[in-house]
């Protein structure tokens, strides 16, 4: 906080570690069954075209929903969304848990997907709750909270992973999201008092991606500049999560193992960048650059993956990945929320959650058909081209509001 800034609320720090604690088990849940839900859906009969659809039908129910759990938590609170979507992703684990046909399993991941789109709400409350100077820092802290559970998450999928007992992941997810709901009911005081509304939320003010499609107007705002740039991010990087395990397998003969110690690594700098740089690279250059900054990491990191002639090389593109998305992430919440007032915050993170969401859709989507057209490197390299567009995009036409 700066000298002349208001004293932080009551209870602010044990607010805030709820809301991390939140984000860590939203990771942690879409981790957990990573190493898992392959085999658990071939269980009941799936084949592998089957399996994609359900990482698929995730994203779609947070490109859908997360516009309006962010507009629901502007016209009524924080806290209730942020206590029904836990409680959803306790039932979620759940219906994983003992599902006894694929049909419930897609229904689970859909409920997870709809409940994890919670993340908008979750930035929007640190929103509500500090300085608009430090929001790129606390946001940073945020992503701790990200990076470490796309550590904790397949790890302990991997090692609850008992023959006979394959649900033990999900219970064992149900678990800490039980204790997690706990934890904001009691220590999660509201952050935002909307003026007291009646009726139903009149149609031009209802969130939709798709409307803002539409409208040429909107892509012309600061806003919709930020949904494309938050689009373009997750187009490149899910296009590499989506095919690495492949191009190692292909280029490096690499298999599971190798696989699951990679994204360790990229879990661990992620940490690191948004724990311990992010706020210092905003101190020093302000979010806009750090944000292009970020981008240009991942250009070097995409381009270096594509060329590896060997794999010792990956741990350093690796490390360009993940540093680039750990200043990413932070600046870009940051830019959202100053975008924003206090009445359209949570839409508006929604939106641009909403514009990531159909990235991870579309990305592997593309690198799925470069990867079989063309070869392994195809996908990397167009991480690489797309990243440095986004990045030129920030460049041209993404400004800093003033003080």
């Amino acid at each position: 906080m700066t000298e002349n800034s208001p004293p932080p609320p009551v209870g602010h720090g044990r607010a805030l570690a709820t809301v991390w604690f939140t984000l860590f088990l939203d990771l942690v849940s879409f981790g957990i069954v990573i190493p898992v839900l392959p085999f658990y859906a071939t269980h009941f009969g799936a084949q592998a075209w089957v399996v994609t659809l359900l990482a698929t039908g995730y994203s779609a129910a947070q490109f859908v929903m997360a516009p309006v759990l962010g507009r629901l938590s502007d016209r009524h609170g924080r806290r209730p969304v942020m206590l029904i979507s836990i409680a959803g992703s306790v039932a979620a684990m759940l219906v994983l848990g003992f599902a006894w046909a694929l049909w419930m399993v897609f229904l689970a991941r859909i409920i997870s997907g709809v409940c994890n789109a919670n993340v908008s709400t979750a930035h929007a409350y640190v929103a509500d709750r500090v300085q608009p100077a430090e929001r790129a820092k606390y946001m940073g802290m945020m992503g701790t909270a990200v990076g470490l559970g796309f550590i904790v998450g397949p790890s302990i999928g991997g090692l609850l992973s008992w023959e006979g007992h394959e649900e033990l992941p999900f219970l064992v997810g149900a678990g800490l999201s039980a204790v997690n709901w706990l934890m904001a009911f009691f220590w999660l005081p509201e952050s935002h008092r909307p003026a007291r509304a009646t009726g139903p939320l009149p149609a031009a003010r209802r969130p939709s991606l798709v409307r803002a499609l539409a409208d040429p107007v909107f892509w012309r705002t600061q806003l919709g500049v930020l949904v494309l740039v938050g689009f373009g991010f997750f187009v490149a990087f899910a296009a590499m999560e989506a095919t690495f395990a492949l191009f190692t397998e292909a280029r490096f003969g690499w298999g599971a193992r190798e696989t699951g110690k990679f994204f360790s690594l990229i879990g661990v700098i992620i940490v690191v960048a948004q724990g311990f740089v992010v706020g210092r690279a905003v101190a020093a250059i302000g979010e806009r650059r750090t944000l292009i900054l970020g981008l240009c990491s991942l250009v070097v990191g995409f381009t270096t993956m594509a060329l590896a002639p060997y794999w010792w090389v990956l741990p350093l593109a690796g490390v360009c990945i993940a540093g680039g998305n750990g200043l990413i992430m932070p600046s870009f919440s940051a830019l959202v929320s100053q975008n924003s007032n206090a009445d359209n915050q949570g839409v508006n993170i929604g939106l641009t959650q909403s514009g990531g969401a159909l990235g991870r859709i579309v990305g592997p989507m593309l690198a799925g058909g470069m990867f079989e057209l063309i070869g392994p490197g195809a996908p990397m390299a167009s991480a690489a081209a797309v990243a440095g567009s986004v990045g030129l995009l920030v460049f041209l036409l993404v400004h800093e509001p003033r003080p």
